[in-house]
């Protein structure tokens, strides 16, 4: 039989590091997760909601530019990744402490900014330690590894959270992101790819200078990507769509069916849950059938979501509708990174940059439209339009091609 490292193409220290990475990675998002609900505990709306997500997103979108352009040029993946984690441990500390919903945007907004470098960085680090041809065997594991950490996360911030409150559930995120900081540092040295020596502040000063160089580079470098702009295109169209539900969805449970922590954080374990185990079969048929027809199938089974989703009359009927969430991200999980890859052209961090650059805009704007709607229009109706967003983006992707023929898909 096999080893793992055969079978997925890469050393077994560098998946050891890697997959308790991910299952760090999946407790500190399920941790997180309850930051609108912790909004709404001060005294926020579904707007404030929408705002701080609009916030934070822009500054992240925004920097993605210039991270795509630095890691091309300058390399050191790894480094840029673990400086995007420990950014998250210090910047989340004014998070922690804030007493009102707008405190909350103001930092989270400006701890967008340095975590950003993470985005493109981690996409190229996981690229340059992975064989091409098992990528989506290794996101297959990978990604219920994180999973299973993010049932953990959930579930147990929102049993913590009522015994001992917001802050400290929340500080726990901040040393679980330190302890990843280190853990890509001190776990993968020797596996890091460079030009030169890589110095922490001359990097980010620079980073802010090749933002408007980015932004000057953006047309050409849509009409360069060819097939891989249009597969982000559809990829951003359906993120809208899935977004704009966020907040919509936190109102409902919090307001109408009356979810406490705890019920939250059981509805997440049960959506993680059905990701960790579908996601491995997934992404052995991704690599074997093809990864398009894995996301399509996704894609399909995420438009009817938002409307099932405010269509439900209690929380016990939510339970297969959060499995249906987790069966729709299994499958575009499983099958996302592949695509991609297929179709990423040379410039890997520009063109990577690109996907987190427009693919953020609309995570950032959705959830304040999804808030604005909700507030004027109710439930329904703001649910109805975020799947039609999302059957758009599906339009979208079908006319993009599995891969680009002559494509290198090794990264340099």
């Amino acid at each position: 039989m096999k080893s793992l490292s055969v079978v997925l193409g890469a050393k077994s220290r560098v998946l050891i590091i890697l997959f308790a990475f991910s299952f760090l990675q999946g407790i500190v998002n399920g941790i997180w997760g309850f930051l609108p609900i912790y909004i709404l505990n001060l005294g926020g709306s579904s707007v404030d909601i929408g705002v701080q997500a609009l916030a934070s997103g822009l500054a992240s979108t925004f920097m993605q530019l210039a991270w795509g352009r630095l890691v091309d040029e300058v390399g050191h993946s790894l480094k840029m990744t673990s400086i995007g984690f420990l950014s998250a441990s210090i910047f989340s500390i004014p998070v922690i402490f804030s007493i009102k919903p707008w405190h909350i945007v103001v930092a989270t907004a400006l701890m967008s900014i340095f975590t950003s470098i993470s985005g493109v960085a981690s996409v190229i680090m996981l690229a340059d330690l992975l064989d091409p041809k098992h990528r989506a065997s290794f996101m297959g594991i990978y990604n219920p590894i994180g999973f299973g950490g993010n049932i953990l996360g959930s579930l147990g911030a929102g049993l913590l959270i009522p015994i001992i409150g917001y802050r400290l559930v929340f500080l726990l995120y901040s040393l679980l992101n330190l302890a990843m900081a280190t853990l890509i540092v001190l776990g993968l040295r020797g596996e890091e790819r460079g030009n030169g020596a890589f110095h922490y502040f001359p990097v980010m000063l620079r980073s802010f200078r090749e933002l408007i160089e980015g932004f000057r580079a953006l047309p050409g470098v849509m009409r360069r990507g060819g097939a891989y702009t249009r597969w982000v295109l559809g990829i951003s169209m359906r993120g809208l769509g899935l977004a704009m539900f966020g907040p919509i969805l936190t109102v409902y449970l919090v307001r109408v069916l009356n979810a406490s922590t705890v019920h939250i954080g059981s509805l997440n374990s049960i959506a993680f849950g059905v990701r960790m185990v579908s996601s491995p079969m997934l992404g052995v048929i991704a690599d074997r059938k093809g990864a398009k027809r894995i996301m399509m199938i996704g894609v399909a089974l995420a438009s009817i979501y938002p409307i099932l989703s405010s269509n439900a009359s209690d929380l016990l009927q939510m339970a297969p509708i959060f499995a249906l969430n987790g069966l729709f991200w299994g499958f575009i999980n499983s099958s996302w990174l592949a695509w991609q890859l297929n179709l990423i052209p040379e410039e890997h961090g520009t063109y990577a940059a690109l996907l987190n650059f427009i693919n953020g805009l609309e995570w950032a704007i959705g959830p304040f439209i999804g808030g604005l709607l909700s507030e004027h229009l109710g439930i329904k109706i703001p649910a109805a339009l975020s799947s039609l967003a999302i059957l758009l983006g599906l339009s979208i992707l079908l006319k993009v091609p599995e891969r680009v023929e002559g494509r290198k898909q090794e990264l340099k």
